[in-house]
Order: C-alpha cells, then structure tokens, then sequence
C-alpha cells in the first residue's frame, strides 16, 4: 500500500516540471569492483535519456567508443530526489537539478571518478566509478543516497559535554572546539549524528564502499560493526577539535555480532571523501556494562567506522542485458542483499561495453543480486538469487575457485497514465505540478510533470498495479490512488495512444495552518550583539527540502514548490497562511540573493546545520484567528544590507 498523503508530502524534495569476452576473475575487474557491507534494501531505477544500447547492431564497421560520462542521481531515504546537491568532480562543484541528477564528464584519461556529495541537512558521501569505453550516447550510471542529519543537540562548548545519540556517547574534555580560523569556540555549539547499525540499518547510506587503508599493506575490505557521521557546529559553521585534543566515543555491538568479548580489540577508521577509502587511525576496546561497546578515542570528527577485515569469499561475474534486444548494457552497478547472513553488495564497479561486471560475497553465502541503470526501471525478473559454495574465489585473484556467472536482463518497458488537474469550480488548471509515487520490487520510485494550459498531464510509469498521485499548487492541494492492472499492461509512452485514464485531479483549498516568525541583522554596540529588524525582505514557504541557491537566471519559484509567500513588516516579522496538512516538512527562504554575497544574503535559522527546514505541527488556524506556529528568529548579515 502507499504512504499516506500526509507522509509522503512531508519526505517530498523536488517540485516542478519532469525533469568484448567473459570477465576473468583476475585482471579484467577494478581492484575492488564491489564491497559487501551489511543489511540494506534494493535499488531503485530511474527514468532518463535513451541509453542506445546497440554497440554494433549490423555486425558492420566497428562502432566509434568514448568514455562514458556519469549520470548521478542523489536522493533522500525514501527515494525521492534532492535538488541542489553539490557534487564535486576534482574540484569542481556541480548542482542536482530538480531531479536531482547531475552529468558530469570523466577527465582526459582519467580510470576512474570518485565524486564527493553534499547536501544541506545530509551526511556527506562519495561514488566512485570506473571510466568505460562504450558507444555514443550511453552513460555510467549511479545512484548516491544520502543519510538526514538528526536533530541537532545543544551543549556548552566551555564545559565538559556528555552527548548520547541512539547508544552512541561522546564524551568532549572542556573548550576542545575551535573554529575554521583555529580560534577557541565560546558559548553555545551543537552536535549532529548520522548513524548505521549494521544489524538493524540500510547500508546503502553509507558514505562509499567498505575499502580499508591500512597503515602497511594493501587496501583490504572491511565488515562493519557500527559507522557514524558526528559533526560539531555554531551558527551553521562547521567546527573540529583543537589540536592535540581526543574525544572519548562509545559505539555500541549488536547481538548479532557475537564474536566479540571484553578485551578484543576492533580497528578504528575514519572516511576520507576524497579518496572513497576508509583510513586507518587505531584500535578501540570491547568493553563490558549494561552491553558490550568498542571504546575509541577520535582526534577529528568525521565518519567514523568500527569494522575488521573481511575473511575469504565466492564471487560472480554478472553479464547485464537488454531483456528485448538481448544487447549488453555498459554503465550498469550491481547490488545484493545477503540472504542467510549480515551483509549486502554494494556498488563500486560498473559492466563494461560488453555489459559485464565481477562482484565479491561471503564465502558459501547467499545472496540476491539487482543491476542498477538510469534509463532501465527494474530487472525484467526482479532480484537474482545466488548460492555460494565453501571454495575460496575473488574477482581480484585467479588464485582459489572460479566465480559463480549470472545474466540479469534489465526491462525498460513502460505504459502511461494521463489526466487532467482542476479546481474546485471544476476549471482546468496550468502549471501544477502533478506526482505519480508508486512501488516496486525494487523499491519505491517517483515521476513528475505539469499540466498544461488545458490542465491535462502525463506520466510515463512502470508496469504497476498502484499509483498515488499528489498536486500542491497556489495554496491548495490533491491525492488520489489509481488501481492499475499490471497483467494487462500495454506498452505506451505519453504522446501516443493508449495511455490510462486517470479522470480529474481536485485541487481543494480546503483547511489552513498557518507560521510566523521574525527576520533580524545582528550587529555590535557597546560589545554587545544588538538585533536590527528587516522589514520588506520576501519570505517564501517551500514544501519539503529545498535549497538557498542564487545564480543567473534563478527565480525563487526555481527552487521547488511555493506553499505562501509574503514580505516582513516594519519589525522584520511575518505570519502567513499555508494549506492543512499533517506531518509535513518545510523549508522558509528569507531574503534576496545579494549581487556580492550571493545566497549568504537568505536568511538562516539558529540550527547547527544551518537548516531552515521545519516540521509543521498541524494546527488548524490562520493569520486572522491566531495561534500559528512560531518558526522563531531568522538572521542575515548586516552587510547584506550595506550600499
């Protein structure tokens, strides 16, 4: 069944218009060309350009090859989009788009490309991929998932600080912050967690693959017992600790883990985006209590990980094609979920021109293996099953046994569902946009258009029995659930006949909740910080996540979905209406991007991580009757206002 509207809209992050031969197990695979790391779910495929699969469809003349760029597409926990990700590629920045996908070319000569991912309010994560020589027109695909951020916790950075995150403790000696500058931090600082553990976790949010640098020796591959990403803040600065200065961490170990006693040692690591490797930094101790728990000391803040070396594995090389033309598909990752123990494949290499990849798994394990492509929305037969046996085999030795070897044909058929948005008077309405969510083997997956002048839309979908649609436009909204027949499923694609009839989509204005808060400048006078109201500065409510992003061309109905918008008055505050709804995240945008200083001119609010995204409480009210919910203070720097 669907989510319901209330929680899928609250976890909504993108708003607008639709966006040769055999693999020998040796030498012809990345050193490392997947990492088994613990429990997680499947993968999801995304719609995208026509990949072209035929290299040589004649048998003619030898099909001219490049270097296949990377289409990367970032999305939240439950697979919708994040737009405005920054992804960056030796150096440089780029941004997801509302789809949250990014294209970006392999340099000159480049084997491989390690991409480093942030988004406001997410741990940080990287991809790496290898460099593949295929035809024109296709692409490498990746999709990165990124980890949310908790709830920021307050403490005093001049005092000893305890702070305890689902059993993670990390205990701070006093004044052990400083700043980006090395200066002391004073006052008030908070602490973010992002943690995953192994028993009980998704490890597909995990930062990059599970690959070890050890002090001496080769990279080796790791299993973990617990990772968190732990970072300190002030007025959204990021902060580390001085030098010289170790934190105490406590992680806690599973049950499922019970190998371990009091006294065993774990190897301790740290991630390094750059690189995608898990560096060696020491050892922390088994210790016992209430339950047993590894006992570090970290000298910076970062992810961090408790995990060993991996022991002996099977392998199996994967051949990945198209299920109707029978052609290989370059570009394509695989994943798997262990079925009889803890751990899961996770993508590092990609199939080659010839569609073929090679992936590592415990020894005499088994596992459910899915490809993962931009253009192609799911394997024709859903999640392949592998059974491992007790001889040693690897995909980077010829040493030991020979590799399991599988085909998943990956399908990219698809039907259409078409209808038309209208208001309450039942006349047509333009430029909503329209969202069609559903569920598959695979996970869940989304599409997005808008309707046109006549309010008519439509939505290229997989083969799928249901289909929840959802509209928020100029203050109202709609849902419904359309019951689809997979069986009779037909082949369809949007500008053509056949598409289902999804009838009339509502727009409703219905209930009302409403928010205030206030915009301030804070400046010195007589030592201390006095605040400067702002009055006429715009103010929009954003539905779900969106980002304070300036540049050429970018108008704020370019950022994602306007719930309601208004100015400040002579005070610098506002309240404003929003459409009813329960359990639904927004984000406010104070404040015009500044010719000099860019988005640092929108306004941010009193959080560690700089967000301004909020949870609405469902009050049912307006600005005329009172009692809205008090988003608190926004700040922005006097010099914004500066001549």
């Amino acid at each position: 069944m669907m989510s319901p509207l209330s929680k899928r809209l609250s976890l909504m992050m993108l708003v607008g218009a639709l966006a040769g031969g055999p693999v020998a197990c040796s030498d012809t695979t990345d050193e490392h060309p997947n990492t088994e790391v613990p429990d997680a779910g499947e993968p999801d495929a995304e719609l995208d350009a026509d990949p072209d699969p035929d290299v040589d469809p004649d048998g003619g003349e030898q099909v001219e090859t490049r270097a296949l760029p990377l289409s990367l597409k970032v999305q939240d926990e439950v697979g919708m989009p994040i737009a405005g990700a920054s992804v960056i590629y030796q150096g440089q920045a780029h941004l997801t788009d509302l789809g949250g996908q990014v294209l970006i070319e392999p340099a000159a000569g480049a084997e491989t490309m390690i991409v480093q991912i942030e988004a406001e309010g997410y741990a940080p994560s990287s991809a790496e991929r290898p460099v593949v020589e295929a035809a024109e027109g296709q692409q490498m695909s990746a999709l990165v998932r990124l980890l949310a951020l908790g709830e920021a916790l307050s403490f005093d950075a001049e005092a000893p600080a305890t702070l305890e995150v689902r059993g993670v403790r990390i205990n701070l000696p006093a004044n052990a912050l400083v700043d980006g500058e090395g200066n002391p931090v004073v006052g008030q600082a908070e602490m973010t967690f992002a943690g995953i553990e192994p028993s009980s976790d998704d490890l597909r949010f995990m930062p990059g693959p599970l690959i070890g640098v050890p002090t001496e020796g080769d990279p080796v591959d790791l299993l973990s017992v617990y990772m968190a990403d732990i970072t300190f803040w002030q007025n959204g600065e990021k902060l580390q600790l001085a030098e010289g200065i170790e934190a105490d961490l406590e992680f806690p170990i599973s049950e499922a883990f019970s190998g371990y006693a009091a006294g065993d040692t774990i190897p301790f690591w740290s991630f390094d985006l750059e690189q995608a490797r898990w560096i060696y930094e020491s050892e922390c101790e088994v210790v016992a209590g209430d339950r047993l728990v590894a006992s570090c000391q970290a000298g910076h803040f970062s992810w961090w990980n408790v995990d060993k070396p991996l022991e002996t594995r099977n392998c199996v090389e994967v051949t990945v094609i198209d299920s109707e033309s029978g052609e290989p598909i370059p570009g394509a990752t695989i994943e798997g979920e262990a079925q009889n123990y803890l751990g899961r494949v996770a993508p590092f290499g990609a199939t080659d021109a010839q569609g073929k990849t090679c992936v590592d798994f415990m020894r005499a394990g088994t596992i459910e293996l899915s490809a993962l492509h931009s253009y192609y929305y799911q394997d024709a037969d859903g999640p392949l099953t592998v059974v491992g046996n007790t001889t040693a085999a690897n995909c980077q030795s010829e040493e030991g046994g020979e590799c399991h070897q599988i085909t998943i044909e990956m399908s990219n058929a698809r039907s259409c569902l078409s209808g038309t948005v209208v208001d309450e008077n039942a006349a047509p309405v333009a430029g909503a946009p329209v969202y069609g969510l559903y569920e598959m083997t695979t996970g869940p997956g989304s599409v997005i258009a808008e309707s046109g002048a006549d309010g008519t839309y439509c939505l290229d979908l997989p083969p799928v029995d249901e289909v929840e649609l959802l509209s928020v436009h100029e203050g109202t909204a709609a849902q419904a659930i359309i019951s689809l027949d997979p069986d009779a499923f037909t082949e369809a694609v949007c500008g053509s006949e056949g598409c289902e009839d999804a009838g009339e989509l509502v727009l409703e204005s219905g209930a009302t909740t409403c928010v205030e808060g206030s915009l301030n400048s804070y400046t010195t006078q007589d030592n201390e910080y006095v605040g400067v109201p702002r009055a006429d500065q715009p103010v929009y409510i954003y539905l779900g996540e969106v980002h304070r992003t300036c540049g050429p061309g970018i108008n704020p109905e370019d950022r994602g979905q306007i719930l309601a918008q208004g100015i400040t008055d002579a005070d610098g505050g506002f309240a404003l209406d929003l459409p009813l709804m329960t359990d639904v995240q927004v984000t406010v945008v104070i404040g015009e991007c500044h010719e000099q200083f860019g988005a640092e001119c929108l306004a941010f609010g009193n959080q560690g991580s700089g967000s301004v995204i909020f949870e609405l409480q469902g009050i049912e009210t307006s600005v005329e009757d009172g009692g809205c919910q008090a988003l608190g203070e926004f700040s922005t720097p006097p010099m914004c206002y500066q001549d």
